[in-house]
């Protein structure tokens, strides 16, 4: 991030470029006014030259007294560290509104779209800072555009669901087996969306068809004799006033190497915790569990397992972001600081998805 060193040839341009892809000056002038970040110009002039700052500070790996220091070198301003600490605090709500400009449309996808093309795939990670500092990081990557769709920053005490990101109608949200809670999984099927999850065994309360808890040795062993087993399921709450949600278990058993190194698994964390495994615990070891809204005709068990096998995409996603743009360093402890530090690193990264998009598309016939 050469936000200072750049010469004055390159540095406008650049800077330039930046501002018309988050909507110009005048938007995100507005924008710093309406959320708080910015009031009058003391010490630094405008919006934009506080964007400046706060990205040489964040993904661009400066401490406050180097960022201080350097500005005051090259002549930029004169702050102090703490007043950029003061400057930047407030700066979280902002970036992340910012954000908006770089995420692909939200708009309901038009008629004909294939829907291969709307897969969504939604997981979250620890951001953990010095101290007790931690947040909790809630993506929403489309695999189609190979980029972020949205996103949300929480703290740690707020769990990872799917509902935390926006998904449309026709979107095919797929999660691991931390995501299947009923209220969630209700929610998508209401705004629309179809869902692709992994389960364990004891994930959700599921009934079969004639309203009985599903037998899960029992279904194992179908599994085993079919291949495969596919089967019509309702989630049901234990509490609560819930609607029983209709969709399909899908349970496919696992190459025999592969069961058997997660059996082993299971076997060495029970005796770790002291209790007992359970012997269905034992036996889904070796299965994959699936829970989906999709049509059986269109989405057989093996089309589901393939298009399950793309969920790697966000794992790759988040090792990018920390490898990459270094976000699992993150070095303040104040939670507001610490929150608009991982803002400027998610506008960053959009901003890199928004060039990447526009390079994928380039086309050598053109002229």
């Amino acid at each position: 991030m050469q936000l200072f060193s750049l010469p004055d040839s390159v540095q406008p341009d650049a800077l330039a470029d930046l501002l018309s892809r988050l909507g110009g000056p005048e938007t995100i002038d507005a924008l710093a006014r309406r959320h708080g970040a910015f009031h009058r110009a003391r010490h630094i002039k405008s919006p934009a030259d506080l964007l400046r700052l706060m990205l040489a500070y964040a993904p661009g790996g400066r401490s406050l007294r180097m960022l201080a220091a350097e500005a005051a070198a090259c002549g930029f301003l004169d702050v102090s560290d703490v007043a950029l600490l003061d400057r930047f605090r407030r700066c979280g709500d902002w970036v992340i509104a910012l954000c908006e400009s770089p995420l692909p449309g939200r708009d309901a996808p038009a008629l004909g779209t294939a829907r291969q093309n709307r897969v969504r795939l939604v997981d979250g990670s620890r951001i953990e800072g010095p101290g007790d500092t931690c947040f909790r990081l809630h993506l929403c990557y489309d695999v189609q555009g190979q980029r972020i769709a949205d996103f949300a920053i929480t703290p740690l005490d707020k769990g990872e669901t799917l509902d935390r990101v926006r998904v449309q109608p026709g979107d095919i949200v797929l999660a691991d087996r931390g995501y299947p809670q009923p209220k969630a999984l209700r929610a998508m099927r209401d705004s629309g969306a179809d869902l692709l999850v992994r389960l364990t065994w004891n994930s959700l309360n599921l009934r079969d068809g004639a309203g009985k808890p599903v037998d899960w040795l029992s279904i194992f062993d179908k599994a085993d004799a079919a291949g495969r087993l596919d089967m019509p399921v309702a989630v049901h709450k234990a509490r609560g006033r819930f609607k029983p949600l209709p969709l399909r278990l899908v349970v496919t058993p696992k190459p025999l190497d592969i069961a058997e190194r997660a059996r082993d698994v299971a076997r060495h964390n029970s005796r770790k915790d002291q209790h007992n495994v359970d012997p269905r615990t034992l036996k889904a070891a070796g299965y994959l569990i699936l829970i989906t809204s999709l049509d059986a005709g269109e989405f057989p068990p093996a089309t589901l397992v393939a298009l399950y096998r793309v969920r790697w995409q966000i794992e790759l996603a988040f090792k990018r972001l920390k490898s990459i743009l270094r976000l699992d360093r993150l070095p303040a402890k104040d939670p507001a600081l610490a929150r608009a530090w991982i803002a400027a690193h998610l506008l960053l990264a959009l901003l890199i998805d928004d060039v990447a998009a526009e390079t994928a598309d380039f086309s050598p016939c053109e002229s």
